[in-house]
């Protein structure tokens, strides 16, 4: 694995808050993504397809990549480190709710005795002013001032411990969503302003970032307790009181981000890009259809997206199933030797 020439790299993306029947919940993605690392060197993924609550059971040669990173990856703005451990700070809410607050606090408390996490400082800060709407069947976002994020972020990282920052706030979210999503009829309301926070904290800083919401005491028996008819693939949801665990296990050995030229892990080294249905929108697809790199799209893999007419390129390649993926992907692997 030394040289880079001789790493098989494949790179999984399931997007989150489009209602991927794969994907679409906390950590429901893990056994797919498992099982297209088991015939890679490495598997490049979003937070969202492991992340599971308190939870993160990705393998080891998972590499957890927040989508912001992926993006300028697959446009060789960078590179990346080899999988290492990390020292990791973390900016929490302080919420009026204490038993929130707490929850967060014992699961950071949990994760540094018993699964050996550095976790080097804690930052807190007042609660961001955050908005989520449903647009045309998608959640959207918005925060009114990232400022205090941003400089809780400066302060971690000037103390000169910290290689990752995990970030935990509250995002409200109105009952009837959170239960029209537990039974599998709205996508996740949470992903798209927990990716928008993530974001800015890798583009501000270039280090690997990602968030977890907090749960309110409320929301935690709406979620642990009134839950029991939702659709299975939401039950790491409904087990999990404080969502941060995932999130410190999966900073725990992410890829630090290098400079163009510096990074173990190079494009050159990626040699299949695994997306849902209709998923042909992203950069990273973009970026693989001008570098060559082979597009599996994976039927099975259901979303709200239609499919994009004309969309004719040799390298996309259409299966039914993620087994019919992991197949192509060992067609590639014996091709290229």
């Amino acid at each position: 694995m030394k040289n880079s020439k001789k790493k098989f790299i494949v790179a999984s993306i399931i997007p989150t808050g489009i209602q991927c029947s794969i994907g679409g919940y906390i950590g429901d993605a893990t056994l797919v993504t498992n099982r297209l690392a088991s015939v890679c060197d490495y598997l490049i993924t979003n937070p969202n397809a492991v992340n599971g609550g308190a939870f993160n059971l990705k393998d080891k040669n998972v590499l957890y990549v927040e989508g912001y990173c992926i993006d300028q990856f697959f446009r060789k703005q960078i590179e990346m480190s080899l999988p290492q451990k990390n020292n990791i700070g973390v900016i929490l809410e302080k919420l009026v709710d204490t038993t929130a607050v707490n929850y967060a606090l014992k699961s950071i408390e949990a994760f540094q005795n018993v699964a050996g996490i550095n976790i080097k400082k804690i930052e807190f800060i007042k609660p961001l002013n955050k908005s989520i709407r449903l647009h045309d069947g998608q959640f959207c976002g918005e925060v009114e001032d990232i400022t205090p994020l941003l400089a809780a972020a400066k302060k971690l990282l000037k103390s000169g411990q910290v290689d990752a920052i995990a970030i935990s706030t509250h995002i409200q979210v109105d009952n009837k969503y959170i239960r029209q999503h537990q039974k599998g009829l709205l996508p996740n309301p949470y992903g798209l302003l927990e990716a928008l926070l993530s974001h800015s904290i890798t583009d501000a800083f270039g280090i690997p970032s990602a968030h977890a919401p907090i749960l309110t005491k409320k929301e935690m028996e709406l979620f642990l307790f009134r839950s029991f008819d939702s659709d299975p693939r939401s039950a790491l949801e409904n087990i999990s009181a404080a969502y941060l665990g995932s999130v410190l296990l999966g900073l725990d050995r992410a890829p630090r981000l290098m400079k163009y030229g510096e990074g173990k892990i190079k494009l050159e080294d990626v040699k299949a890009l695994i997306v849902p249905s209709n998923c042909l929108r992203s950069i990273p697809v973009a970026w693989s259809i001008k570098y060559n790199i082979p597009i599996i799209q994976v039927r099975e893999n259901k979303n709200i997206f239609k499919p994009l007419k004309g969309r004719t390129e040799k390298n996309i390649i259409t299966v039914d199933t993620y087994d019919d993926a992991i197949r192509e992907v060992l067609r590639l692997r014996e091709k290229a030797g």
